[in-house]
């Protein structure tokens, strides 16, 4: 009898400490998204731990990711971004925030190497990524930035429309359409956007294709 009154306090007990682990773990206050590892591995600086990542993890406001030399990762958001994330290929660098809060606030810093964003909603009064050099405004759906230089952002885009503004000169701007390619240049004016050859358009879409995607196949 003396049991039989003690399991169900520690039952109890347990069911309060595994809880918040139990119910919706990966949306737990400050998680982004979930980073599933496609090929390769990543890396993943959370204040002074390294986490090596080879199948998938919840991402936390100010991860800092690094794919590997083969790597490839896809990010899916979580509530209030669910059914948008984006593509990250090999030897890559970006940041992720926590959804906006504040007027100004991003989602994503791309460091260095390329990243294919899909957004099904985002508000377009404040921009979605930042890179060295540029803030991406988003009034569209699909596109690749490339940060290949210290100075310099480019932009492809694949559906609808994105607006680059260049960070130290706000007055620099430039909008990218579908299969449209642009730049911006540290302290130079933008050139106007230039259409994509299909020697680099089929290529980009294979590389950075989500899972699932059947790209489109180059005209023979």
């Amino acid at each position: 009898m003396r049991h039989a009154r003690v399991w169900p306090f520690l039952l109890a007990v347990l069911a309060g400490m595994f809880a918040p682990a139990l119910l919706f773990p990966a949306e737990a206050k400050g998680a982004v998204g979930e980073m599933i590892v496609l090929k390769g591995r990543a890396i993943v600086i959370r204040g002074s731990r390294t986490i090596v990542v080879r199948r998938r993890l919840v991402l936390e406001s100010g991860d800092r990711v690094r794919t590997g030399a083969k790597g490839k990762v896809q990010v899916r958001y979580f509530a209030p971004r669910r059914g948008s994330g984006f593509i990250a290929t090999r030897n890559t660098v970006f940041v992720v925030r926590e959804p906006i809060k504040r007027k100004k606030t991003y989602l994503l810093r791309l460091v260095w190497g390329a990243i294919r964003s899909r957004l099904t909603a985002f508000s377009r009064r404040r921009p979605y990524m930042r890179t060295r050099t540029a803030f991406i405004g988003v009034k569209g759906t699909d596109f690749i930035v490339y940060v290949k230089r210290k100075n310099a952002s480019e932009f492809i885009g694949v559906e609808g429309l994105i607006e680059a503004v260049s960070r130290s000169r706000p007055e620099f701007s430039i909008r990218i359409g579908k299969r449209q390619w642009g730049e911006i240049v540290e302290g130079e004016k933008p050139k106007p956007p230039i259409r994509v050859p299909d020697s680099l358009w089929f290529p980009a879409l294979r590389e950075f294709s989500f899972p699932g995607d059947t790209p489109p196949a180059a005209p023979q």
